[in-house]
């Protein structure tokens, strides 16, 4: 099945990886969307990647490869992920969640915002990121209040109605990130 995949496709890996470039992803360096964890994990040489090389995939970790050595994938991927002269990079999606190229169809509101894989300038395909963001919004909440005291002081009343918010009445993050629910798995990218 997996023979018949097009050089510079990407599919989800469940088997453990270790990743070649050992270094944090740095895909955010460039932006104020920086990882809040710039350091990497250790890496293991434990877990080779030699089974999945040979099988004409690698795993998508932003390394450095020689175009003379991987002209089919260099011929897919060009410098989109960086790199230059003799030199281009794969995609490193370590830690990220991928989404389908808007490509026209207005389901990516700030497509438009997106930034270039290289982190200089904006541009709206493939490559392209954001960071995270969370929609702001308001509440409708209603509230109770006492009306004025009559001058006698002896008698009193309560009103009611709707108010909105216009702050967060608490902090909307509770973690280091707004998530769904998700499972990790390995991005691997065909090169042969």
């Amino acid at each position: 099945m997996f023979d018949a995949c097009v050089i510079g496709s990407v599919c989800g890996f469940a088997g453990q990886v270790n990743p070649v470039s050992g270094d944090a992803n740095n895909i955010w360096k460039n932006t104020a969307c920086a990882s809040q964890n710039s350091v990497a994990a250790p890496k293991r040489d434990d877990i080779p990647t030699a089974y999945l090389e040979a099988q004409g995939w690698m795993l998508c970790d932003g390394r450095k490869l020689k175009v003379s050595a991987y002209p089919e994938l260099f011929a897919a991927l060009g410098y989109l992920y960086g790199g230059v002269s003799d030199d281009f990079c794969i995609p490193d999606y370590r830690g990220l969640f991928l989404r389908g190229n808007d490509a026209g169809s207005g389901m990516d509101p700030d497509a438009a915002l997106r930034m270039a894989p290289t982190g200089s300038g904006t541009v709206n395909g493939v490559g392209s990121y954001q960071c995270d963001a969370m929609q702001t919004h308001t509440h409708t909440y209603n509230v109770v209040a006492l009306a004025a005291v009559s001058q006698s002081g002896n008698a009193a009343g309560q009103t009611s109605g709707d108010l909105q918010t216009s702050a967060p009445i608490q902090p909307a993050r509770l973690t280091s990130e707004t998530r769904p629910k998700n499972l990790a798995i390995n991005y691997i990218i065909k090169f042969r």
